[in-house]
């Protein structure tokens, strides 16, 4: 019996745009400075097409997502792209909403059992596109200092949660 190689799992298409969003204070509240400008790329997966960027800031959501070695990032960029193009079509199971984000808009999350974690915001559309912004990525074991940004959480409850 001949051995079948698994076919690799397709990755969207990224292009570079040329547009940005200003995030502001008020968006994410963490920001160390009044406004941060998000620099986009158009994702497309199929015929799902997507705004893309990052804003990962403060000291604390920057360490932990330097926290994570080559292997485990790339496990983050697959959970990016396999779970991004069919949220920005408005709905993906594994998705959920973060509870007691201080923000005013909700925070989006995945995970997977490797403990990699994904956060991420919806800022509206350019051009009908959706614009999703990853906010935070981390490992399980920095989900406490990542929680500690993102919630109004005491830090006995994150602590709780983050060993579920």
């Amino acid at each position: 019996m001949e051995a079948v190689a698994e076919a690799p799992r397709k990755t969207p298409e990224v292009a570079r745009t040329g547009k940005s969003i200003t995030i502001r204070k008020e968006d994410i509240p963490w920001l160390e400075t009044p406004a941060h400008k998000v620099e986009l790329v158009t994702m497309r997966h199929g015929n799902v097409e997507f705004l893309f960027g990052s804003a990962i800031q403060s000291k604390k959501l920057k360490k932990a997502a330097g926290g994570l070695n080559k292997y485990r990032s790339e496990l983050c960029n697959q959970l990016l792209n396999s779970h991004l193009p069919q949220f920005a079509e408005g709905f993906h199971p594994r998705v959920s909403t973060l509870g007691n984000a201080i923000t005013h808009q909700p925070i989006f999350y995945v995970g997977n059992n490797g403990g990699q974690r994904l956060y991420f915001m919806r800022f509206g559309r350019i051009e009908n596109k959706p614009v999703i912004v990853k906010i935070a990525v981390c490992d399980k074991s920095d989900q406490g200092q990542v929680l500690s940004v993102l919630t109004d959480q005491s830090k006995k409850v994150i602590k709780k949660v983050s060993r579920l």
